[in-house]
């Protein structure tokens, strides 16, 4: 092995030079601290304040009570709440299907859980007109088999996995509005 020469340094040294400004330009959106504020056309916007603003409504059942904790827990990073400046109203649909079924018992192996759910947000003090809306999709797999309780068990470990995979995606969303992306 040879060890490097002057023009193989100088090279290093270049690229590492060049690349030392780059390094300011990536900045965590949702972290904490100035790194958070993002300039925007209206001025300085701390995004982790605006996603603590957000209300979410009461969601019927027990998946819609899952998404709305998993929701509340990632707009707030697990801390309280900050005054309410939006509301975000949410309804989902929820389908199951089984994908395999065993030709020689008829009882399904496979069964997927589908979530699609429809959002929309207001301003806590505004009218009724949405200033954001969307939809989300999620789907969650699982094996059943003859055994009730672990059918039952797995039907609710999808439903939660799904109804996170929802939350996340909403919380996504609402990144990219709160940090300019509208």
């Amino acid at each position: 092995m040879s060890s490097p020469d002057g023009r193989t340094l100088l090279r290093l040294a270049l690229v590492g030079a060049l690349a030392l400004p780059l390094a300011a330009c990536f900045r965590p959106v949702y972290g904490g601290g100035p790194a958070s504020d993002v300039v925007t056309k209206g001025g300085t916007t701390n995004v982790a304040e605006l996603m603590r603003s957000v209300d979410v409504k009461q969601i019927e059942g027990r998946v819609g009570g899952k998404i709305r904790n998993e929701l509340i827990f990632l707009l707030t990073g697990g801390g309280a709440a900050g005054p309410t400046a939006y509301r975000l109203t949410i309804t989902f649909n929820e389908y199951g299907q089984s994908a395999v079924v065993d030709p020689y018992t008829s009882v399904p192996q496979s069964r997927t859980i589908s979530l699609q759910a429809s959002y929309s947000m207001t301003r806590a003090g505004g009218g009724l007109d949405p200033i954001m809306k969307g939809e989300a999709f999620a789907s969650a797999t699982y094996f059943s088999g003859l055994q009730r309780f672990a059918n039952v068990r797995a039907e609710r470990d999808a439903e939660d996995r799904a109804a996170t995979q929802i939350a996340e995606r909403i919380r996504s969303r609402l990144q990219a509005y709160f940090s300019g992306g509208r």
